[in-house]
């Protein structure tokens, strides 16, 4: 059975967030204009690379390139609020650290959901999993994600966990 999410709340909040962020309020508000389905997979696959460097930074413990190639510079919405660069900065090293305590390797979402909603804002949602440093799967998550896009390109405002049987997904 297929579960239907609405998308409520934080979610809703990060999504306008990255709504004014990029301008298109100030244009007028949101408009129902369907983008042609080239572009929609060109900015599908851009989101699905920027997402893949997300896990390879995050895997690597790489704090400085995600706050630089990642995260948004006005920091991150996630299940706890708002967390500044800076506050993601400070809380890193400890995550890491037990994480790694844990026997951790790496994080990936093998499937998932990418909801391009304009070509400036998108949402990604699926199972995310974290592996143990043999390759056996350490623990699995709920995981969207809600991006950004700019000058410097995609850029990540928003994170939230959730039940991993409750993941997003596009309308048509």
């Amino acid at each position: 059975m297929k579960n239907t999410v609405r998308i409520t709340g934080g979610l809703v909040v990060a999504i306008i967030v990255g709504a004014i962020t990029s301008g298109a309020l100030a244009r007028g508000g949101f408009r129902a204009a369907a983008q042609p389905a080239d572009q929609t997979q060109a900015l599908q696959t851009e989101v699905n690379s920027f997402m893949d460097q997300y896990w390879q930074l995050f895997s690597a413990g790489n704090i400085d390139q995600l706050v630089e190639r990642i995260y948004h510079p006005s920091g991150q919405l996630s299940n706890q609020g708002h967390s500044s660069i800076e506050q993601l900065k400070a809380r890193f090293p400890e995550t890491r650290k037990t994480l790694l305590a844990g026997g951790y390797g790496r994080s990936n979402m093998p499937v998932r959901n990418i909801c391009i909603l304009s070509p400036t804002v998108a949402v990604v949602s699926g199972r995310g999993v974290r592996y143990l440093t043999d390759g056996k799967v350490m623990a699995e998550f709920g995981w969207t994600y809600t991006l950004i896009k700019g000058p410097a390109g995609w850029k990540m405002v928003s994170i939230y966990s959730h039940d991993p049987g409750k993941v997003l997904t596009c309308g048509a």
